[in-house]
């Protein structure tokens, strides 16, 4: 079997959502050999949340964290992705943990502090329906769960002072299908791109993500890659509303084996 380690950038952000990352670029030949190839990727979750978050009991509040201000706001964070392939077929998981706070002021008059910790991840698998020696085009079916827990304060400073704190959390799988190209410019340079859609009101009425980007190979074994990405997630079931959009460049670590 062969081994190769593969560094990857990729400039991060999920939260949420979704499906979860992106697997590395990684161009498939045309002919294709009989034997299994295998990769883990690890990156960091940077990317910023807007949308609109609410559990019962607090009416849904509008979250805006640019990913430029993410760094301010994340508790803690971790991704990881790992993808086997053999001939035209891939099947690949995907994970991510997040914890982010915030504050938020829906009228003049009120303050609310949210902490939100998700974890979601994806199972997906591929076939690769064109593919040369510098270009592949995958075909992709799977399912991303989402793990959502979320606390919100709201604070009327107003007298008579009032604090009132209500939590929820929710679990869902949203299914989903999409397209994954890659394709080789010149020796070292590779280009890159995703996109999934789903939910279908299964879970969520809507679910999609899109990613793209660039791959720079440093040897056989090393590549460098930064891409942006995009999650969108729009899921409501009684009081409990997470309506929001991810996105943000990534950057990461892939080792092959």
């Amino acid at each position: 079997m062969k081994s190769c380690l593969t560094l990857l950038a990729l400039s991060a952000l999920a939260v949420h959502a979704g499906e979860p990352a992106a697997t590395p670029p990684q161009i498939t030949p045309a002919s294709h050999d009989s034997g299994w190839e295998f990769s883990v990727a690890l990156y960091a979750p940077l990317m910023g949340l807007e949308g609109d978050i609410g559990v019962a009991g607090i009416a849904p509040s509008h979250v805006d964290i640019g990913f430029d201000d993410i760094l301010d706001n994340l508790d803690g964070g971790l991704s990881g992705a790992f993808e086997a392939r053999k001939d035209r077929w891939s099947i690949a998981v995907d994970a991510i943990w997040m914890k982010v706070s915030t504050a938020v002021n829906p009228v003049a008059s009120s303050y609310i502090g949210l902490t939100e910790n998700q974890i979601t991840a994806s199972l997906t698998a591929g076939y690769e329906i064109y593919g040369n020696e510098s270009t592949s085009l995958d075909f992709v079916v799977g399912a991303a769960l989402s793990s959502i827990d979320v606390d919100m304060d709201l604070f009327t400073p107003n007298l008579p002072v009032t604090v009132r704190s209500v939590s929820g959390s929710q679990e869902w799988i949203d299914p989903f299908v999409g397209l994954r190209f890659q394709t080789q410019l010149g020796d070292r340079w590779t280009f890159f791109a995703s996109g999934n859609y789903g939910g279908f009101d299964v879970s969520s009425e809507e679910y999609w993500q899109a990613i793209a980007g660039i791959g720079f190979r440093l040897n056989e074994c090393t590549s460098l890659a930064l891409a942006y990405r995009i999650i969108s997630v729009d899921y409501q079931q009684g009081g409990f509303v997470y309506d929001v959009e991810s996105s943000g460049p990534n950057i990461g670590l892939v080792v092959r084996f």
